[in-house]
Order: structure tokens, then sequence, then C-alpha cells
């Protein structure tokens, strides 16, 4: 503890915070997360300001020496104070507020693309709020927040409305309105917590224990705050974003943050299970070991989607092979043809085995232990068995094909293996199911995957009778349809053709999976 840390609970009018952080005494530390609020959201809270309702309590930390962004909402705030306050906790609520509230034309720097975002609006006549998408839909009695706000605004608002031919009631009662929205804003106080003094660990910890919505702040979040580096300006999270944008071409850009730090927290040596947060804070080294890590995530995204068909984050079976596999190319980063069809093999056991599934965490840890093993060349497989008779089974044969389960994702899988056959994806690949009969039903024999970039290089195949017609036998074969069974498509017998195709399906993976050792089930 740097010195000794005082926490005063407090009020504040709405008005005054609003001014407050226009004139640059609140500012948002560097490490806080992006605004995320969805519209809903942002209508629940003015809602429950307009009925009286509380919402939630703030948290700011009076200190020095962090970097701050320069935007709240949609504006920029140039003005610099003295002192300076943090927001800890309410940084989505004060976005909300601060972007709905304030006036546009009171700032020179203003990110219209995001402008609309905050344009929340007030019904005078329904005494609601309201987002308005479609201009034409907004009209003299729909007005921005920030014209009920602001006096002036408020003062031409009501000029206006008294101009309209409507009767003097209604038109009172919409006045009023207006009237009574402009009062309680104006009036409406929030409670905060300020801490003063204390480090950031202690800050984020008083976050941790008393932030309004009861959630805990993410693990990148945290490592962020704490290992915050002024010199170099690191920040992990935002490197984490950084780096996910990245993976974009290989459509893993929507790879959970979790699993990244997952990645970086086995890079120390010891599987992510046993690695606390305290024991990343003490590397000195945390910036370039995310860097190199980072290098090996890349290197696993790229060999799951060349050579495993992963050519989409949703069809990956477990987070942790891809852990494992970052793993391999950090002790192994240059392998040879050979040792990368081992660990490709290694892939498919892991994933028609309910590998991660069957054992526990400390079985997890000899798991791991192997597979460095393996990776070091010092292990046939990279398997861990409980003991040497060990057989592994398959899960049951799915009845549906989606992102949902592992044992679904491994016959996608195996499905496009059948159709790139040792060909690589082209980059940023997708998949367009055509549903033979009813879209509801999900069997796998009533699927065809194609590839997106062979949807679109044969248009005239886009038609599910013409690309069963008009495909050569080895392109059908690739999708499991045999000649009799086109024979029996074109006789309309569709059940038939469903039933036979699914039969066939399973022949062949069958196959693949007992040439893997592990016994088939269906």
């Amino acid at each position: 503890m740097n010195d000794k840390i005082i926490i005063k609970p407090d009020t504040i009018f709405l008005e005054d915070l609003l001014n407050d952080i226009a004139n640059g005494a609140y500012k948002i530390p560097i490490f806080q997360r992006e605004f995320v609020w969805k519209t809903s959201q942002m209508l629940e809270l003015f809602d429950s300001i307009l009925k009286g309702y509380p919402i939630g309590s703030l948290l700011f930390w009076n200190t020095t020496g962090y970097k701050t962004k320069d935007q709240i909402g949609p504006y920029k705030i140039n003005k610099e104070n003295r002192e300076t306050i943090y927001v800890l906790d309410g940084f989505q609520r004060i976005s909300t507020l601060f972007g709905a509230l304030m006036n546009p034309q009171e700032f020179s720097t203003v990110n219209e693309n995001e402008l609309k975002d905050f344009l929340i609006y007030f019904d005078i006549r329904e005494n609601k709020f309201i987002y308005i998408r479609n201009k034409k839909d907004k009209n003299i009695f729909s007005s921005p927040l920030y014209q009920i706000y602001d006096n002036r605004e408020l003062f031409n608002l009501l000029r206006e409305l008294d101009k309209e031919n409507i009767p003097e009631i209604e038109k009172n009662q919409y006045i009023d309105n207006a009237r009574n929205l402009h009062n309680i804003l104006h009036k409406y106080k929030l409670p905060y917590v300020e801490i003063k003094g204390g480090d950031i660990k202690s800050a984020v910890e008083i976050f941790s224990r008393v932030n309004s919505t009861g959630t805990e702040i993410s693990e990148d979040f945290m490592l962020s705050a704490l290992s915050y580096n002024e010199k170099t300006g690191f920040f992990l999270n935002e490197s984490i974003t950084e780096f996910l944008n990245t993976l974009n071409v290989y459509n893993f850009d929507n790879l959970k943050r979790d699993t990244v730090l997952d990645c970086i927290s086995t890079a120390t040596g010891k599987i992510y299970y046993y690695v606390k947060i305290e024991e990343l804070l003490k590397k000195q080294d945390l910036e370039s070991l995310t860097q190199n890590v980072y290098i090996h995530i890349k290197k696993a995204v790229m060999f799951l989607y060349k050579n495993l068909c992963v050519i989409d984050i949703r069809l990956l079976p477990y987070p942790a092979q891809l852990i494992f596999i970052s793993e391999y190319f950090r002790i192994n980063p240059n392998p040879t043809s050979q040792e990368l069809q081992l660990l490709k093999n290694w892939f498919w056991i892991t994933t028609y085995s309910n590998y991660f599934t069957i054992y526990s965490i400390s079985q997890h840890r000899t798991a791991y232990e192997i597979f460095c093993q393996f990776a070091k060349g010092e292990n046939n497989d990279g398997i861990y068995r409980v003991n040497d008779d060990m057989e592994f089974t398959t899960a049951k044969y799915p009845s549906k094909l989606n992102f949902t389960g592992v044992r679904p994702k491994a016959l996608q899988l195996f499905y496009l293996k059948s159709i790139l056959g040792n060909s690589e994806p082209q980059d940023m690949e997708g998949i367009k199911e055509i549903f033979i009969s009813s879209k509801k039903d999900r069997t796998p024999g009533n699927i065809i995957l194609r590839l997106s970039s062979e949807f679109d290089q044969s248009p005239e195949k886009k038609t599910l009778a013409n690309f069963i017609n008009n495909s050569q036998p080895d392109v059908l074969e690739k999708h499991f349809i045999k000649e009799e069974m086109v024979i029996l498509y074109n006789q309309g017998k569709i059940d038939d053709f469903v039933s036979q195709r699914d039969e066939y399906l399973k022949c062949k993976e069958s196959k693949f999976v007992e040439s893997l050792n592990i016994k088939y089930v269906d």
C-alpha cells in the first residue's frame, strides 16, 4: 500500500456531475473496458430515473499518474482539471447519461458515427423513452433527450409545440411531461463512493467488492489494471483486442478472451488451472511473454484452420486443444512434416475420445505434462492413458448438426475434411448449409455442407437439384452422396435419400474413427 486509503461515501447532483465531466474533472482510465451497453439498457436507465428509482452507486478514485481516455460517449473531452478523479465503476451509466443529455453543439469534437447511438428520444405524448432508427419516425412529439435537458433547447421546443394545432388540454399535458422530466434530471442525485489514496491493487480490490452490478472484473481487465506500465503504455486488455482482430482472416476473431489469457498463463510452464493472477503479475516480462504467446496462438490457429478444417472458431471442439497446440509451437517452433502429422492425429483422437471431459483437473495436469513431452519428441502421441489397456470410445452419433456440442462439431470437421482433402481452405472461408428436405430437420443426412468459395465459384450449382444432378461423381462422394442416392432423389424419394445418406456418413466416419483406435458408437 503506497499511502493511506480514505473511503468517502457521498451524493452528487446529476447536473453537477455532467458539468464536472465536461470540464475534465472526471476521467476514464485507459484500462477501463469499452462502452458495451445495448440500447435497451440505456432506455431502462432513463426509465428508472423518471420513476425515481435508484440506478446504483458510482465508484471514483482520487489519485494521479494514470493515462486516461479522452472520449466519453460520443464526445471528446479536451479540458484538463487540476485534480483528476478516475471512474472505476459506473462507466457504462456515466457514458449513457453524458452521451444522451449533453448538447452536441457544446462540443468542438464529436464522433458523428457514435452520436446516433446515444440519441435517446423522449415521447412527450406517451411519457416514455424511445430509440428512433428511421428519420421518418421523428416528429415534434419525440425529442432527443438533450433538448429536454438543456434549458434553451427546451424553451425552443415548447415554443414550437405551442404553435401546434392540437387541443389545449393535450398540449398542456405534453408540456408538463417535458418540464417534469427536465426538473427530474436536474434534481436527480447520484450516490457515489470516492477512494482517496492507495494503489491500483487496493482500488481494484475495493471495486471487485462493492461494484454495483455484482459482477466480477474480467481477468484481463484486472491484469491490465495491475500490470499497467507507464513507460511502455502496455495494457493487456487492449493488447488482446488488437490481437484478436488479426485472427479475423481465419474466422477466429471471436475467440474468447479467457482462452487467450489461459494460453498466456500456460506459457509460464504450468497448465492454466494452476497459475494465479498474482504469479503473472510477478513476471517482469509480462508484455514480452504476451507478445510471444500471440505468435504461438496464431501458429496454432493457422494449423487448425489450414490442416484440420477448423475454419470457424465455433467448430473448435475444445478450447483446451488450442491452448495445448499453442504450447506445442512454443516448445517446438519449427516442427517437421512428420511431427505435424502426429499433431494432427493428436487433435483427432482428443476430439473423438471426449478427451477433455473424461479426466479430472489433476489428470489434465498429467495430460499437459505428457503433451509437453510429445512436443519435445519424448512421447509418441501425446495422449494420456490412465492404464495401458485403456480404450477410448466416441460419444453417440449426433442427432443434429450444430455448434453446441463436441460430437456434432467432430462430424462437421470430418465432413469438411472430406470436402477439402489435402487442399487448404481459402482465407475467411465460410460454410453454407443446403437442406435436402425441411430446414427444421437438422439430422446430418439432411444437410449438405458447401464451402462458401465452392458455392460462389459454381453459381449454376447453388440449387440442390443442380448440385446433385450436375456434379461429378467424385464431388458427390466427398459429400457422401452415391449414385443410387441420386436416383432416389430424382424419384422424389427424399426420406429414403436422407436415410441412406445418413447411414453412409456413419459408415465413412466410423472407418476413420476406428483408424484412430477409438471405438465407434452410433
